[in-house]
Protein backbone atom coordinates (compact mmCIF):
# COMPACT_ATOMS: atom_id res chain seq x y z
CA UNK A 1 0.00 0.00 0.00
CA UNK A 2 1.35 3.24 -0.94
CA UNK A 3 2.02 5.47 2.14
CA UNK A 4 -0.19 8.60 2.58
CA UNK A 5 0.50 12.36 1.63
CA UNK A 6 0.86 12.84 5.39
CA UNK A 7 3.21 9.82 6.13
CA UNK A 8 5.29 10.85 3.29
CA UNK A 9 5.74 14.16 5.05
CA UNK A 10 6.09 12.53 8.40
CA UNK A 11 8.70 10.14 6.96
CA UNK A 12 10.73 12.90 5.54
CA UNK A 13 10.55 15.40 8.88
CA UNK A 14 11.91 12.28 10.43
CA UNK A 15 14.42 11.65 8.15
CA UNK A 16 15.97 15.33 8.28
CA UNK A 17 15.91 14.88 12.04
CA UNK A 18 18.08 11.50 11.76
CA UNK A 19 20.26 13.74 9.78
CA UNK A 20 20.17 16.74 12.11
CA UNK A 21 21.17 13.92 14.63
CA UNK A 22 24.15 12.37 12.64
CA UNK A 23 25.56 15.90 10.99
CA UNK A 24 25.60 16.96 14.85
CA UNK A 25 27.37 14.05 16.18
CA UNK A 26 29.96 13.98 13.41
CA UNK A 27 30.93 17.52 14.03
CA UNK A 28 32.35 16.36 17.01
CA UNK A 29 34.35 13.71 15.27
CA UNK A 30 38.23 14.54 14.18
CA UNK A 31 37.85 16.21 10.32
CA UNK A 32 40.97 13.56 9.56
CA UNK A 33 39.65 10.30 11.58
CA UNK A 34 37.70 7.60 9.82
CA UNK A 35 34.07 7.62 8.85
CA UNK A 36 32.86 4.62 10.38
CA UNK A 37 29.42 3.93 10.72
CA UNK A 38 30.10 0.93 13.11
CA UNK A 39 31.53 3.93 15.48
CA UNK A 40 28.89 6.24 14.65
CA UNK A 41 26.06 3.01 15.82
CA UNK A 42 27.67 2.33 18.91
CA UNK A 43 28.22 6.00 20.30
CA UNK A 44 24.71 7.57 18.51
CA UNK A 45 22.52 4.44 18.33
CA UNK A 46 21.91 5.45 14.42
CA UNK A 47 24.16 5.35 11.09
CA UNK A 48 23.63 6.59 7.37
CA UNK A 49 22.59 3.04 5.71
CA UNK A 50 18.86 2.10 5.07
CA UNK A 51 18.25 0.50 8.49
CA UNK A 52 18.17 4.00 10.26
CA UNK A 53 16.70 5.81 7.35
CA UNK A 54 12.92 6.72 8.24
CA UNK A 55 12.29 7.43 4.33
CA UNK A 56 13.60 3.56 3.38
CA UNK A 57 11.81 2.27 6.22
CA UNK A 58 8.80 3.65 4.47
CA UNK A 59 9.47 2.79 0.97
CA UNK A 60 11.87 0.42 1.10
CA UNK A 61 9.76 -2.56 1.14
CA UNK A 62 8.16 -5.72 -0.65
CA UNK A 63 4.95 -3.96 -1.11
CA UNK A 64 6.52 -0.30 -2.11
CA UNK A 65 9.14 0.34 -4.57
CA UNK A 66 11.97 3.15 -3.48
CA UNK A 67 10.45 4.69 -6.57
CA UNK A 68 8.03 6.43 -4.63
CA UNK A 69 10.25 7.80 -2.09
CA UNK A 70 10.15 11.77 -2.35
CA UNK A 71 14.20 11.89 -2.13
CA UNK A 72 14.52 9.94 -5.09
CA UNK A 73 11.68 12.17 -7.32
CA UNK A 74 13.56 15.16 -6.44
CA UNK A 75 17.42 14.23 -6.65
CA UNK A 76 17.69 10.63 -7.66
CA UNK A 77 18.39 7.14 -6.30
CA UNK A 78 20.46 6.65 -3.55
CA UNK A 79 22.80 4.32 -5.23
CA UNK A 80 22.86 6.12 -8.31
CA UNK A 81 26.07 7.93 -8.10
CA UNK A 82 25.29 9.63 -11.36
CA UNK A 83 22.24 11.18 -9.45
CA UNK A 84 22.15 14.61 -7.84
CA UNK A 85 21.94 12.73 -4.73
CA UNK A 86 24.68 13.27 -1.96
CA UNK A 87 23.98 9.66 -0.46
CA UNK A 88 26.30 7.93 -2.73
CA UNK A 89 29.18 10.79 -1.11
CA UNK A 90 28.38 10.17 1.94
CA UNK A 91 28.78 6.23 2.07
CA UNK A 92 32.18 6.69 -0.05
CA UNK A 93 33.38 9.45 2.73
CA UNK A 94 36.67 7.88 3.92
CA UNK A 95 37.14 10.75 6.93
CA UNK A 96 34.97 12.70 9.18
CA UNK A 97 35.74 16.03 7.00
CA UNK A 98 34.52 14.32 4.21
CA UNK A 99 31.34 12.80 5.91
CA UNK A 100 30.42 15.91 6.93
CA UNK A 101 30.88 17.94 3.89
CA UNK A 102 28.75 15.57 2.13
CA UNK A 103 25.99 14.80 5.14
CA UNK A 104 25.45 18.82 5.25
CA UNK A 105 24.39 18.29 1.15
CA UNK A 106 22.15 15.21 2.16
CA UNK A 107 20.71 16.90 4.98
CA UNK A 108 19.51 20.40 2.83
CA UNK A 109 18.34 17.95 0.14
CA UNK A 110 16.04 16.13 2.67
CA UNK A 111 14.80 19.81 3.68
CA UNK A 112 14.30 21.21 0.30
CA UNK A 113 12.54 17.55 -0.48
CA UNK A 114 10.40 18.52 3.02
CA UNK A 115 9.75 21.98 1.90
CA UNK A 116 8.26 20.80 -1.67
CA UNK A 117 6.41 18.32 -0.09
CA UNK A 118 4.56 20.38 2.17
CA UNK A 119 4.04 22.75 -0.20
CA UNK A 120 2.29 20.80 -2.78
CA UNK A 121 0.11 19.12 0.32
CA UNK A 122 -1.52 23.09 0.54
CA UNK A 123 -1.82 23.37 -2.79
Amino acid sequence: MKPSTKETIEATAQSVEHWRRMVEWARKQHPRGPADYLYMIAELGEDWYSGSCPLCKCFLRPDTSCSECPLRTVFGRCDDPLAANAWPDVRQSDTWGEWLEAAEVMLLQLETTLKLLKEASDA
